[in-house]
């Protein structure tokens, strides 16, 4: 309990950097993904209305690939930088570096939460909300922000390394996003492409989870190679990386 009171405390004291002087505060975090949710939804939504009989399917399509993605990225964007960040204070302490990496994994639930209740309310209103699955879809979120962790213990520590390297990752974020069956239906070489993507098969999980009636578009055991190879990662980041990222803040 000891480490979760300090984890806590180091979630608050990083809520309060990123957002110190903001006018808004932390409030700002949650609107800000709630207005990338509604610019990305009138956008596509508006290019869907051609089909009018598919725009409630697409609009819950839509909306759980974004609530699935934004707080994903950015779990991916700051966890790649949260040891950089509190190099200072890792110096002067005795926490260890795996307890900072749990901060943006906290700060990814919270999000996920917060941005899921008028995503989940809408999609109640419009019958498209399979309720039985409410409980799997969250722990489908939780799931796959713990997948992503295997990968930041080595990018955190990479970033430590090669001084920064924040700017490439939310450009393979990008990457990442447009792979992946957010905006559009995989079809053909989309499809294709799409399972050559690491979180096509979770998002797919999730849609199946919390959208009444879904039918998967993947097989599911295609993420076991991309599992493997993130538990290769995490297992090398903490046995040939410990030592030298220590020498290196």
């Amino acid at each position: 309990m000891e480490k979760v009171s300090i984890l806590w405390a180091l979630v608050r004291r990083d809520y309060a950097l990123q957002y110190a002087g903001s006018f808004l505060g932390i409030s700002w975090m949650f609107l800000q993904n709630l207005v990338l949710i509604s610019l990305y939804a009138l956008v596509f939504l508006v290019l869907n209305l051609k089909n009018p009989s598919t725009q409630e399917d697409f609009t819950a399509y839509l909306l759980t690939g974004l609530l699935f993605w934004i707080p994903i990225q950015e779990l991916l964007v700051r966890g790649t930088g949260i040891l950089t960040d509190n190099r200072s204070l890792l110096k002067r302490s005795s926490l260890g570096i795996n307890l900072f990496l749990w901060i943006p994994y906290v700060q990814f639930l919270i999000h996920s939460f917060v941005t899921s209740i008028p995503v989940f309310i809408y999609l109640g209103f419009s019958g498209t909300l399979n309720l039985a699955g409410l409980v799997f879809g969250y722990l489908v979120l939780v799931l796959s922000g713990l997948y992503l962790m295997l990968l930041l213990h080595y990018l955190s520590r990479l970033n430590i390394l090669l001084k920064d390297i924040s700017p490439l990752i939310r450009l393979v974020s990008q990457l990442v996003f447009w792979g992946i069956p957010v905006l559009y239906y995989p079809t053909g070489v989309l499809k294709q492409w799409n399972e050559w993507n690491p979180f096509t098969i979770p998002l797919d999980v999730f849609r199946t989870t919390v959208i009444s009636g879904f039918q998967a578009q993947f097989d599911w055991f295609h993420i076991a190679p991309f599992l493997f190879f993130f538990v290769l990662v995490y297992l090398l980041a903490k046995r040939k990386f410990q030592s030298v990222i220590l020498d290196h803040l």
